[in-house]
């Protein structure tokens, strides 16, 4: 029985580790050609935007995209390019592969300046929350996207996971499963082997996750002068450990979970 708890709380502890969830910031448009803003000021409060997101999540769980992530995300084919430049934001964050987008629009409203910014969960479209702040200035804008905006990304991390369920389950699961205390000889021997492999595979997951979030600092820290050839082969790189970090989480969870099964019910 300890080794099944112990086997249990080991599941429990790799579920809470979590792969790290992407939001990509796109850039905030104009709503009419005729508002009065340059280029230089619509990326600066881009930017705080973006820093405001990372101020706000916890870069362990969540990467925010730089506008150099967003651009080399971009297709190279300009047709697929305007295509996408069409496209809903929550098409775009798919496209990108990130969880979370957001977008956002400057207008006008008598004398006001106007910022709209919502935020969308891209997996099933799901609006998470939208602000709208005024301001009489350019400066003033700024002001408000530092007060207000952090509460937006803040519903991010409200999300319900699916492991916070998961968890729940494999409590019940040990309180209806105590009753089966005999196993065969076999059977717990198959158990014990799905309980190796299963740690051996989270073990790689973590290593994944660490060597991904390497991986993305040093693409983040490439500086100016490589060709767009060597910037994407680097986050292509990143991308890879993280598809494999994911990889290494699911099969390690999975092949426990069906330890504990065959330790249960068998």
């Amino acid at each position: 029985m300890k080794y099944f708890k112990f086997l249990l709380m080991l599941l429990l502890a790799a579920n809470t580790v979590q792969a790290a969830k992407t939001l990509a910031v796109l850039e905030l448009v104009l709503a009419s050609e005729e508002i009065d803003m340059s280029i230089s000021e619509i990326r600066h409060l881009t930017d705080e935007l973006r820093n405001q997101a990372m101020q706000t999540l916890p870069s362990s769980n969540y990467t925010v995209l730089t506008r150099d992530n967003i651009l080399s995300l971009i297709p190279k084919d300009p047709k697929e390019a305007e295509r996408l430049s069409q496209s809903s934001a929550v098409e775009i964050g798919r496209v990108m592969n990130a969880e979370y987008v957001s977008q956002g629009n400057i207008g006008r409203f008598g004398e006001l300046f106007t910022i709209s910014i919502e935020l969308y969960e891209t997996k099933n479209g799901k609006l998470l929350g939208s602000i709208v702040m005024e301001s009489s200035d350019v400066m003033g804008l700024l002001s408000v996207i530092r007060e207000q905006s952090s509460g937006l990304f803040e519903k991010i991390k409200s999300e319900p996971e699916f492991s916070e369920l998961k968890n729940v389950q494999n409590v019940q699961n040990v309180q209806s499963g105590e009753v089966a205390a005999k196993k065969s000889n076999a059977s717990f021997f198959v158990a014990v082997g799905l309980d190796v492999l299963g740690a051996v595979a989270l073990g790689y997951g973590v290593y994944q996750h660490i060597n991904s979030n390497k991986l993305y600092d040093d693409y983040k820290k490439m500086p100016q002068g490589y060709s767009d050839i060597e910037y994407d082969k680097a986050l292509k790189k990143a991308n890879d450990a993280q598809k494999l970090r994911n990889i290494g989480y699911s099969v390690g969870s999975a092949l426990l979970a069906t330890g504990i099964v065959v330790h249960i019910w068998f």
